[in-house]
């Protein structure tokens, strides 16, 4: 209705103020019709700037747990090459142990076969075999830890990315109801 009033107003004007001020109106009637204003639209501004701001921080809590989950995941690398490492200075050990108690057995000129050098030789390696199982034990239980702190960052980071969406969206229904 307003573009007609302002059509006839530029028909009968007798001048271009005329005609500006019937535009002027026009706008002015046609933005009140349409319920537009200065308020409503920083309003809508103001929400969308806060729904992004929350699906951000989301996202961003969201790339920090996923990181955190990369840690575990190169952590559990880590952890694998240091439990071979434990089992190579164990094995080590026992070997430098079973060379020096041949040597002093030997010295001693005692045979190497059997009785106590023996039964030595034996306890020796049930004690390394024992050292190596139990490292094995720690090491797959240190693991177990951090693959599970992996999938935790990885879950937290699913969760955060969700109840960014969830807040903004109801952010928005708030503004808008």
């Amino acid at each position: 209705m307003a573009v007609i009033f302002t059509a006839l107003g530029s028909l009968f004007a007798t001048g271009g103020a005329a005609a500006g001020a019937a535009t002027a109106g026009a706008a002015t009637a046609g933005a009140a019709a349409t319920g537009l204003s200065l308020s409503g639209l920083l309003q809508g501004i103001a929400t969308v700037g806060g729904v992004m701001a929350s699906i951000a921080a989301g996202n961003a809590e969201a790339d920090a747990a996923n990181a955190a989950a990369i840690d575990a995941e190169t952590e559990q690398m880590i952890e694998t090459l240091k439990g071979v490492e434990r089992r190579s200075s164990i094995a080590e050990d026992m070997r430098d142990a079973l060379g020096a108690q041949d040597v002093a057995y030997a010295a001693s000129g005692v045979d190497l076969s059997f009785g106590t050098a023996a039964q030595a030789r034996t306890d020796a390696f049930r004690e390394a075999d024992l050292a190596l199982t139990m490292d094995v034990g720690d090491t797959q239980s240190r693991l177990n830890r951090l693959q599970e702190r992996a999938a935790n960052y990885r879950s937290a980071a699913k969760r955060a990315k969700s109840l960014g969406l969830i807040q903004g969206l109801i952010g928005f229904g708030q503004t808008t109801a």
